[in-house]
């Protein structure tokens, strides 16, 4: 595959083994609870950093 230019790789040889999606996936659930309680500022930041 490659290696990984994300960061988020835990493969030891820092080849891509699709942790990126897993993270991206948990910001955006985050981001969208963030949002649903009331903390629009805190969600924007989850979803741009």
């Amino acid at each position: 595959m490659g290696s990984c230019t994300c960061g988020y790789s835990t493969d030891p040889e820092k080849e891509c083994n699709g942790t990126h999606k897993v993270v991206k996936a948990v910001k955006a659930d985050i981001a969208e609870k963030l949002e649903a309680n009331g903390f629009p500022h805190a969600s924007e930041f989850v979803k741009n950093n």
